[in-house]
């Protein structure tokens, strides 16, 4: 692999992470409602689905994934029925006037890990960047071990900070919200980015 591939490749993964749509909502939304560890758990998943992404590009099973086209639905449609799921809860979630959000614990912090699986593996943007984009400027047929650790590397590299920016503007703002009309308001936003962000997979 060329140094130009390597930045081109980069330079790819830098304008898919800038834009916005399921992921970053759903990362926005974890952090507000659980916190910036919550947020950072999702961003974890996130990644992950690319890199199970990227494995399948390089592999070469672009086929495999237009035969396994009824198996990406059902996750799609699972994916965005619970972030729906998620957003209606968030919405009527009842408020503690006065109180701190508390941070989630292990089970929230996997819940949030497992929905940015979910959502990556449901978002057709990725799945085609990944299975007919990335292919078209990579010769994925001639990648040495090292070339693919450095794509993942790359993936890593650009999806956690940016990513992870938004978790922590997002736990930032949340942490503004203490009162009841507050929190009430901070529900619903969060509600509203989760059944945004289902809607937004489902749809795609």
């Amino acid at each position: 692999m060329t140094v130009e591939t390597l930045l081109a490749f980069t330079l790819a993964m830098v304008v898919l992470s800038l834009t916005p749509g399921p992921g970053s909502l759903t990362v926005t939304a974890r952090a507000l409602s659980g916190g910036f560890w919550s947020g950072l758990a999702a961003v974890a998943g996130l990644v992950l689905g690319d890199l199970l992404y990227l494995a399948l590009a390089v592999v070469g099973l672009s086929a495999l994934a237009t035969v396994m086209g009824e198996f990406f639905l059902v996750v799609k449609v699972l994916g965005a029925a619970y972030l729906v799921w998620l957003g209606v809860k968030s919405w009527r979630a009842s408020v503690d006037p006065g109180s701190v959000r508390p941070s989630a614990d292990r089970r929230g912090l996997w819940r949030s890990f497992g929905l940015g699986v979910f959502v990556t593996l449901g978002n057709v943007k990725v799945i085609l960047f990944y299975v007919a984009f990335v292919p078209t400027f990579v010769e994925v047929a001639a990648l040495s071990p090292w070339d693919v650790a450095l794509l993942c590397a790359v993936v890593a590299a650009v999806l956690l900070p940016a990513l992870g920016g938004y978790a922590f503007l997002a736990a930032r703002a949340g942490r503004l919200f203490r009162s009841e009309r507050a929190q009430r308001r901070l529900n619903r936003i969060t509600g509203g980015l989760l059944v945004g962000a289902g809607v937004a997979v489902a749809t795609r």
